[in-house]
């Protein structure tokens, strides 16, 4: 896997002429969100996990569209990047009578580089479109079949994917088929373990789930009800941190899971020295930037 996405790079690079060394450089901040700059986009590319399992799930969705309908499926893939990651490797399995795509992006220099990526790799044919918009506020203009947006970090923090959920999905017909499927934040406790001399590791590093907090898909979209009060233990027996963990289906069985990739880093929220809460509040905000806060409800009584 490391392998051919390093391999893809390359050759991703050398049409594009975008590398990753400036990671930084092109960012667009939204009222939504951070939309990454080109060179971080490329990054992501590198995350083999992720970019294995999000491509093997598109297949999976392309299939069961192929199979259901006798004409070429629409897909528009929202937030792009320069190099289209997660459809471009797919081109080669299937015919431009098979899949038309639209691309969209808010980055021009992005939107250029796939162009000439798509071009260059001879799959002009497969291209409806190129659009320069934001997703999140993007009016449709034709029947899409599929729809892929992945602008997330970890926690749903600071990037827009929800904004662009929100906008996208009641677009869409009930048929469509929105990636990822689902994501879902958990409450965790994590038993941080001790640091062990002799294998110059910690050991002993547990974890136990506390609560769902939320999940977003096409039928949950109303950030008004991502809200979830969670009881805090009275004896914790070491599990002193407290972790919000991301779940992400792509399509049926094709799931991103804890640690797979920088998208499903354990987020530490606090560290219990001592237990002073009862219960804590953890809510879902757009406002001023995309995050999970929390508050705490029910002091410990001392």
């Amino acid at each position: 896997m490391k392998q051919a996405v390093d391999n893809l790079y390359e050759i991703f690079k050398s049409i594009t002429d975008i590398d990753i060394n400036n990671l930084n450089e092109g960012d667009i901040l939204l009222p939504t969100g951070k939309a990454i700059s080109p060179s971080a986009a490329a990054h992501c590319l590198l995350e083999m996990k992720r970019t294995a399992i999000f491509l093997r799930g598109i297949k999976k969705a392309i299939d069961q569209k192929l199979e259901n309908l006798d004409r070429a499926i629409n897909i528009l893939y929202a937030g792009c990047g320069p190099y289209g990651t997660l459809i471009t490797p797919l081109l080669t399995l299937y015919s431009s009578d098979e899949i038309k795509i639209t691309f969209l992006d808010i980055n021009q220099i992005s939107l250029n580089a796939v162009e000439k990526l798509v071009t260059n790799l001879g799959y002009e044919n497969f291209i409806e479109d190129y659009v320069l918009e934001d997703a999140s506020n993007y009016k449709i203009n034709k029947d899409y079949d599929i729809v892929i947006s992945e602008t997330m970090q970890a926690c749903l923090q600071n990037e827009p994917q929800v904004s662009i959920m929100q906008n996208l999905i009641p677009q869409l017909n009930e048929h469509a088929i929105f990636i990822p499927q689902q994501i879902t934040i958990d409450a965790y406790l994590k038993n941080p373990g001790k640091w062990n001399d002799k294998k110059q590791q910690r050991t002993g590093i547990e974890s136990k789930i506390l609560k769902a907090l939320f999940s977003v898909n096409k039928t949950n979209l109303d950030t008004n009800h991502f809200k979830e009060i969670v009881q805090i233990p009275e004896n914790l027996n070491g599990f002193i941190e407290l972790m919000l963990h991301t779940t992400i289906i792509i399509f049926k069985d094709e799931i991103l899971g804890v640690n797979d990739c920088s998208l499903n880093s354990p987020r530490k929220f606090y560290e219990f020295k001592e237990r002073y809460a009862n219960s804590i509040e953890f809510w879902y905000s757009l406002l001023p930037q995309p995050s999970i806060e929390c508050r705490v409800l029910d002091f410990v009584e001392k």
